[in-house]
């Protein structure tokens, strides 16, 4: 850091007694999405976080579930009055917790799977943290390179987090320790909800946001990369002792509906389909096994569920700004 007496005595030195200054300024409009590129990136994340927390409303449904709508403002409100929201909201997700003997069942998995514990500690305590380096060991992210892009999947990462953070209080599930003494995690137990998995949610919109910045089709290899790179992380909480498939199954539902809904407020005309993952319906018997378990659609396994037709919302100036910011870093590569 610079030593501020150094800058004291420069100043005395060369200033100009009476300047009025040498750098005429026209204000911005107000609220204009340019702005952003004159802050620092944690200020954008906060700003682009607040534009997306902002429209969502969550609700207690019935004795098991709980569920997260858009609402979205009037566009004819007086001009100096603050936005109206709309009185039909927009479905997101919802979600229903398993009942207790489901959750004893997926007890046994839990401990089956402690055998791979020994080869895959060093991939659990890599992901304990955002995982980054296992996303760009998919895709050429770099903090010189592609700035941008590790922004705009920062404040994803945010969105996840706080919607994630009210199903796991609202569901209020518990962790495999508290079903037996003998799971025995080999990782600090997290201080919250075991439903939906944290780590499976921000894994699976990591994946969707990429896929669709990029265009690709689901069966691009790419994209089959990063959905197995996802079900790699959430199988790992499980492995490590301190999840259960369903918190995966339901983390992947969560994501990927919330990666709809991202990429739905930052690019106009974007569409999310809304889901309901129903634990009630569960035995304890499923496991996360993605390629037999479309979210949509005849062949959906029971507890994925849609949750109303396809949405859409305005999209975001400011979310608008990042996305086309991140998507420039990508304009001389090719997918093939």
């Amino acid at each position: 850091m610079q030593n501020p007496y150094t800058l004291i005595s420069s100043r005395d030195a060369t200033m100009v007694p009476l300047d009025e200054g040498s750098y005429p300024l026209v204000l911005p409009p107000v609220d204009d999405p340019e702005a952003m590129q004159r802050w620092e990136p944690w200020v954008r994340a906060y700003v682009c976080q607040a534009e997306l927390l902002e429209p969502l409303t969550f609700s207690k449904l019935g004795t098991h579930g709980a569920g997260i709508w858009h609402l979205d403002t009037d566009v004819g409100s007086p001009p100096d009055a603050p936005p109206a929201l709309s009185v039909t909201p927009k479905p997101l997700a919802r979600m229903s917790r398993p009942g207790v003997p489901a959750f004893k069942e997926q007890v046994k998995k839990v401990l089956s799977w402690a055998d791979l514990r020994e080869e895959r500690a060093a991939e659990i305590v890599g992901q304990l943290d955002p995982q980054f380096a296992f996303w760009g060991s998919v895709v050429y992210l770099h903090p010189a390179r592609t700035p941008r892009t590790l922004e705009l999947m920062n404040i994803a990462l945010l969105l996840s987090v706080n919607v994630e953070m009210q199903f796991k209080h609202a569901l209020a599930c518990w962790r495999p320790i508290e079903y037996s003494a003998q799971v025995q995690p080999i990782i600090t137990t997290p201080g919250h909800g075991s439903l939906p998995s944290g780590h499976s949610t921000q894994a699976y919109i990591i994946a969707a946001v990429l896929q669709r910045l990029f265009d690709l089709p689901d069966s691009h290899p790419i994209s089959i990369q990063l959905q197995r790179q996802s079900a790699r992380i959430a199988t790992n909480r499980v492995v490590a002792g301190v999840h259960f498939p369903a918190d995966s199954m339901a983390g992947r539902l969560l994501g990927e509906t919330l990666g709809e809904y991202f990429v739905a407020r930052c690019k106009a005309g974007r569409k999310w389909t809304p889901r309901f993952f129903d634990g009630t319906v569960m035995t304890g018997h499923e496991d996360l096994m993605p390629p037999t378990q479309p979210l949509d659609g005849p062949n959906a396994p029971d507890f994925y569920k849609p949750f109303g037709a396809k949405e859409s919302a305005a999209s975001s100036g400011v979310l608008r700004y990042m996305w086309d910011r991140a998507l420039k870093e990508w304009e001389h590569v090719v997918f093939k």
